[in-house]
C-alpha cells in the first residue's frame, strides 16, 4: 500500500495564487496523464515538500498536516520567512487521494493510521529522494510511480514543460563533457 498518492514536481513559486485580503489562495495543478481533465486544489495537502533554489538546488525539506498547517499554508509562510528570498520552485508529496469528484479526500487526516511494511516505507522514501535529487546513476524511478498520479500546476503551457526538460538536458550534457575535459586534461 503506497502512501505517496500524488505529487508535483518543480512548480514555479510565482505561478501560484497566494491570496490577498478577501481572495483565498489556491495551489492548482491537473494530471498529467489526462491535461483535459478539471484542475485539483492541493491547498489542504498533507505530505512532505522540497523548496529549491534557482537552478534546482534542494535547500529546504518540510512536512505538512501534522500540526503544522497544510501544504498550502507551509509554502505560504516561507514567503514570508527567513528562506522568503531563497526559492523559486517547489516539489510536493501527497498523502491524501484525489476523489472522483477533483477534491481531496476530507476524511484522510495527518492523524489517521496507515499499514505499511519497512520495504514499502524504504521504497517511498528512495522514491522522494530520487524525484527530488535526481542522481545521475539511478536508472531506476519511484517504485510509488505506478500508483501515485503526478500533477502539473495548473496553466503552466506545455512549452514551458519542454523549455524545462531541455534546459535539464543541456545541463546533463554539459556536466558530462566538464567530466570529459577533465579526464582528457589528466592524461595529458
Amino acid at each position: 500500500m503506497a502512501v505517496i498518492n500524488n505529487y508535483g514536481l518543480r512548480w514555479v513559486r510565482d505561478r501560484v495564487e497566494w491570496g490577498r485580503r478577501g481572495v483565498t489562495g489556491e495551489l492548482l495543478g491537473v494530471p498529467r496523464s489526462a491535461k483535459s481533465s478539471g484542475a485539483v486544489d492541493f491547498r489542504d495537502q498533507i505530505g512532505v515538500y522540497v523548496l529549491y533554489e534557482p537552478g534546482f538546488v534542494p535547500i529546504y525539506v518540510g512536512q505538512a498536516g501534522f500540526g503544522l498547517g497544510t501544504l498550502f499554508s507551509r509554502l505560504k509562510a516561507h514567503t514570508r520567512d527567513h528562506l522568503r528570498d531563497r526559492w523559486s520552485h517547489f516539489s510536493w508529496f501527497g498523502f491524501k487521494k484525489v476523489n472522483d469528484s477533483g477534491s481531496l479526500h476530507a476524511s484522510q487526516a495527518a492523524s489517521a493510521r496507515t499499514s505499511i511494511t519497512y520495504g514499502s516505507a524504504l521504497d517511498e522514501i528512495e522514491g522522494i529522494l530520487i524525484q527530488v535529487l535526481e542522481p545521475r546513476l539511478n536508472r531506476q524511478g519511484a517504485a510509488w510511480q505506478r500508483s501515485a498520479d503526478e500533477y502539473i500546476q495548473e496553466g503552466r503551457p506545455g512549452e514551458a514543460d519542454a523549455i524545462e526538460d531541455i534546459r535539464q538536458a543541456v545541463e546533463g550534457i554539459s556536466a558530462r563533457l566538464d567530466e570529459l575535459a577533465k579526464r582528457i586534461a589528466k592524461k595529458d
